[in-house]
This record gives structure tokens, sequence and C-alpha cells, in this order.
């Protein structure tokens, strides 16, 4: 069945099952646009080519381009999630951290695209906050103990910038991105075996450091 176009389109809109195809036919081809041109070259236009469909009547569907690049946001985020969410079985917690950590990783890598779509291209896409930081909290708290809401997003935003820097600067990482991982991940359970209790104490060893 084709899709209708401006003529036949105000009678789509009206049937919530045909709309709802319809909608889905246009994130299809706005997700292969992306997939293969990036967000930058993703426009009403393009989508219309794609499906055969008069721009104007892709507006009847969507209000913009930016709301269409913010569904194919909320389901690259939904994808992520569900590849998250399963390793909470893990039992062991620093396993669990780690698979958390490469697996995020390694998402972002092999679904660029859609990983920029998520953090970095469309605004609104995703709530940094949310979700995915929340795994990060509950295994952290089962490493090191309660550790707090700040902990576990400075943990994503180290993992966020190993994706970003991947994924925009080539030279990055010199060694393979799996190590890289491992390493941050070694160095976090180092800092927080020998963190000072006590902020004054943390202040007197860097002066110390520093003279010496």
């Amino acid at each position: 069945m084709g899709i209708p176009d401006q003529k036949g389109s105000s009678n789509a809109v009206q049937q919530p099952a045909l709309r709802q195809a319809l909608r889905a036919r246009i994130l299809d081809a706005a997700r292969r646009i992306v997939t293969r041109d990036g967000f930058t070259s993703l426009s009403m236009r393009k989508i219309a080519d794609a499906i055969g469909y008069s721009p104007a009547s892709i507006y009847l569907y969507f209000e913009n381009r930016d709301e269409i690049a913010r569904a194919l946001g909320h389901e690259g985020h939904a994808q992520l999630l569900a590849q998250l969410e399963p390793l909470v079985l893990i039992a062991d917690p620093r396993e669990r951290l780690r698979a958390l950590a490469q697996t995020y990783v390694a998402f972002g890598r092999a679904h660029p695209q859609t990983y920029r779509a998520v953090f970095i291209d469309v605004p609104g896409a995703a709530d940094p906050g949310g979700q995915i930081v929340a795994l990060f909290a509950d295994a952290l708290d089962a490493v090191h103990g309660a550790d707090g809401a700040a902990r576990a997003e400075a943990f994503w935003a180290t993992l966020h910038g190993m994706v970003a820097l991947s994924l925009t600067c080539p030279g990055f990482p010199r060694s393979p991105l799996g190590q890289v991982v491992d390493a941050a991940l070694d160095a976090w359970s180092g800092a927080q075996a020998g963190a000072p209790t006590d902020a004054g104490t943390c202040v007197a060893k860097r002066t110390k450091a520093s003279t010496t």
C-alpha cells in the first residue's frame, strides 16, 4: 500500500492506525538518511523524496525536522537502555560496573549516528541524569557504598567523553578503546580506595605534592 499524498493525507491523519504507520515510514526514511549522511543532511524534502510524499504533507505527522530528530533520539536512547538493563543481573558489583561501561562505549562506537542523536546533535533527545545514570549509580553504590548522583554523573561523563572523542577526533584513542575503558575503571577504583575522608587532608596532600 502506497502512502497517500496531499489529497488523501487529511483522511489518513484521521485514522490512528494509518497515521502511526505513516509516522513509522517517515522515521524509517529519516533514519536511513541519518545513518548514511549524518544529521546535518536530514531535511523534510529529503525525507519526502525518499518516500514519494510531498514535503508539505509530512508536516501533518511531524511539526518539523527537529521533532523527527528527537523521535530518532528517543528511539536510540531506548535501544541503548535495552542493552544496558540486562547487565544489572550480573551478581559481582565490579564486573557489573565494567560490563555497563564497556557496553555503553561499544554501543556508541557501533552506532555513531544513533549515539550522536541521543547525546550530541539533538537537544532534548535524552535525559542525561535519567535512567542511564541511575544504572551507573546503582553499580557504583554496590562497589563503593552510597556515593550519590554526582559521582554517577561524573562517571557517565567520563564514558561519554570517550565516545564523543572517538567519534570526533580521528586520532583518539591511540590504544584500543576497550583498554582505555578498563584503565578508567581501574583509575576510579584506585581513587575510591585511597580517597581521603577529610577535605583538609586532601588539600594538605596536594600542597605537599606541589612542593616536593
